[in-house]
């Protein structure tokens, strides 16, 4: 946008210059058809100044008529620039297009591998497992693909901007010689032209000089013999005025005495009148200082009964203070006997999680085995994806020290911040986050699924009813303008076949199934997350204890927030609830009172895994910007040491490539060791070490 602009500022000066000339050239032309008529004022403006005239119209034309001829070739060249920019305005706006496409692509195809590995979890033949890893590693090389012939495209385009910048070079010479010759030709009949004007001008001055002398002359003569003549007129009116002058002075003077005489009288009587007024002030005075001296006495007095107050008000503060270290007493026997029974609750919490913890073994399991498989590939294109951008941030510091001479920043070290810092919620073996419900099994009798079953009727009934509750909609509303994103396309889809007046039902049920809400406590936990009071990002910090059942159980019976939070907030607010009530144990009865369920726990951290990885691969993109783009594009021997690294890259992708395969092929040979039935005959067999 910001060349654009420049572009059309430009062409407006262009435009107004030309304007300018086209003006000068009218002023021109009507100056030569109006000769005529100077013609006839020339003896009324004189030799001199008519020469002068002359010589500037013609020392005009000349001018003119030069810098046409070098100003043309600017114009000339200042068209071929614009042509140009537009041009390269055009081509950058389909690079731009092409990178936004492959990323949009790119994020799809990451999106879609990141999807298959939820499914992953679920595959328990290795054979099946194994051909699903190895379609997701082809996902991934799909993805490398694609970024690497976009980055083939804009070499060539860096090639071509090369050929272009040579060429322009050359084309810029031939002007500036151009250029250099008009302007010596101008400057040589510019100087020819000055010479012959300035020796005409001289010779109308002179011309003008002589005849000017001699007129003066002869009217200073008769200028002197005037003078003489005024001069005997002026004596004779001069002493007839002193004479005149003479006799009103003296009479100025006697009528000045007599006003002297009563001025003194009168001055004289206000001086008396004044040293009557002193004496009067001065009692007055005196009568002040008596007064203040009374009200001096007065405040002493009150400071007195102020102070025997302020005696009492400090004896009512130590009786205060008495009355205080009782009653911290009571504080204090009041606090440890509920520390003994948080004691208590929270020995039967410990038992309590670890029989979860023995349900969900064999899910943490195979959930650690798979993520760390994961986190080997991640980690491995990870590194070279650092790599690469380390080698282009260290190109780019060169570019600025050695050849541009340029302070170079270097970027924030979050760029390089590693996306699977920590294992998967619910996997790290803490008990606090793996599934709950998928280990659930059928009695003998089947009592006990109808139980479950009857269990989740009632949960889903609760959670319709609160979902049909107007004081609800509010809140509803809100996830469905903020949290849309958390519906899946097939959803989407569907939602959009919908008449309107169901779309938004069926939204809020999309959305509230993403979050995990199965029944009206969790429901009731997400309306205080989202009222204007709510602590749960503090929470979700760790600075703020949980609050517990009793604060959503408070919000619902008070038919939900009464201040919604803003939603510009919204997304930050839904965020720290899943990281409160996703990652922590799941409360109330049989384990589904109010946190989210095992599977939507697990979806959450993946969603919050994929978002990661979205984010990684956003830094890596833009961790160089445009504008180190464009000048490394005018850099060409620095462009040859960037192929050199572009290289050597590629000799490390293949190694890379290699070390992979052996590591499969390695890989595959343990798994049909672990899988020999050999292994039976045993008596400890290798299966059950690792």
């Amino acid at each position: 946008m910001d060349e654009l602009q420049s572009q059309t500022e430009r062409e407006a000066r262009i435009l107004a210059r030309r304007k300018r000339i086209q003006e000068r050239l009218a002023a021109l032309r009507e100056g030569d058809h109006g000769g005529g008529k100077e013609g006839e004022k020339k003896e009324e403006i004189g030799k001199g100044k008519q020469q002068v005239i002359e010589s500037k119209r013609r020392l005009m034309r000349v001018k003119y008529r030069t810098d046409q001829d070098v100003t043309s070739v600017r114009v000339a060249g200042d068209d071929r620039e614009n042509q140009h920019r537009i041009q390269e305005e055009q081509t950058r706006q389909d690079l731009r297009a092409k990178l936004l496409a492959e990323a949009e692509q790119s994020a799809r195809q990451n999106a879609a591998v990141a999807m298959r590995w939820a499914d992953l979890f679920s595959i328990e033949v290795p054979q099946d497992l194994y051909n699903e890893i190895e379609a997701q590693r082809q996902a991934c090389e799909r993805i490398i693909g694609s970024k690497d012939k976009l980055i083939g495209e804009i070499k060539g385009e860096l090639k071509k901007k090369d050929d272009e910048f040579v060429k322009t070079l050359k084309r810029q010479a031939e002007d500036i010689d151009t250029l250099l010759q008009y302007m010596s030709r101008q400057f040589v009949e510019m100087q020819n032209a000055y010479k012959e004007e300035l020796d005409e001008i001289e010779n109308a001055f002179l011309q003008e000089r002589s005849d000017l002398l001699e007129s003066n002359r002869r009217e200073m003569q008769e200028l002197f013999d005037k003078r003489s003549r005024l001069e005997q007129d002026f004596m004779d009116r001069y002493l007839a005025a002193v004479e005149a002058y003479q006799a009103q002075l003296e009479g100025h003077r006697q009528m000045d005495a007599e006003e002297y005489h009563i001025l003194k009288i009168r001055l004289e009587t206000d001086i008396q009148n004044l040293e009557q007024h002193l004496e009067a002030m001065r009692a007055t005075y005196q009568l002040n200082t008596e007064k203040l001296e009374y009200n001096y006495r007065v405040l002493k007095e009150r400071e007195k009964e102020n102070t025997q107050t302020i005696e009492s008000q400090k004896k009512k503060l130590s009786r205060q203070r008495d009355i205080l270290s009782s009653l911290k007493q009571r504080y204090t026997e009041t606090d440890r006997r509920y520390r003994d029974e948080n004691m208590k609750l929270t020995d039967e919490y410990k038992r309590i999680t670890e029989q979860f913890k023995d349900l969900q073994s064999k899910f943490r399991h195979f959930e650690l085995v798979d993520t760390k498989k994961y986190k080997e590939v991640w980690g491995m294109k990870e590194a070279d994806v650092a790599a690469l951008v380390r080698q282009l941030l260290q190109a780019d510091k060169v570019l600025h020290d050695q050849q541009l001479g340029w302070d170079w920043r270097p970027p924030d070290d979050a760029v390089f911040m590693p996306v699977h810092g920590d294992l998967v919620p619910g996997a790290t073996g803490t008990g606090t986050g793996g599934v709950g419900s998928g280990t659930g099994g059928v009695g003998p009798n089947g009592e006990e699924e109808s139980d479950e079953d009857a269990a989740a009727r009632a949960r889903e009934a609760e959670l319709g009813e609160r979902l049909r509750d107007g004081r609800n909609w509010g809140a509803l509303g809100l996830l469905c303008d903020e949290a849309g994103f958390l519906i899946d396309i097939k959803a989407r889809n569907m939602i959009e076949r919908l008449p309107k007046d169901e779309q938004g039902l069926v939204k809020a049920e999309a959305i509230l199934r993403s979050l995990g809400i199965s029944d009206g406590s969790s429901f009731d936990a997400l309306l205080e997350a989202l009222s204007a009071d709510s602590n749960i990002e503090l929470r979700a910090k760790g600075m703020v204890a949980p609050a517990g059942r009793g604060m959503a159980e408070e919000k619902s019976d008070r038919g939900g927030p009464a201040v919604l939070v803003h939603p510009d907030e919204a997304v930050r607010r839904l965020k720290a609830f899943v990281e409160v009530y996703g990652t922590g144990p799941s409360r109330g009865p049989g384990g589904g009172g109010g946190g989210m369920s095992g599977p939507m726990r697990v979806q959450g951290a993946l969603r919050r895994a994929a978002e990661r990885e979205q984010e990684f691969w956003s830094r890596m993109t833009h961790v160089i910007s445009d504008k180190h783009t464009r000048v490394w594009g005018a850099l060409e021997k620095q462009l040859d040491k960037y192929l050199a690294l572009l290289q050597e890259r590629a000799g490390s992708l293949r190694d890379v490539e290699s070390l992979q395969h052996q590591n499969n092929e390695l890989r595959a040979l343990l798994n049909q060791y672990l899988a020999s039935r050999i292994n039976d005959e045993l008596q400890i067999p290798p299966t059950q070490i690792i």
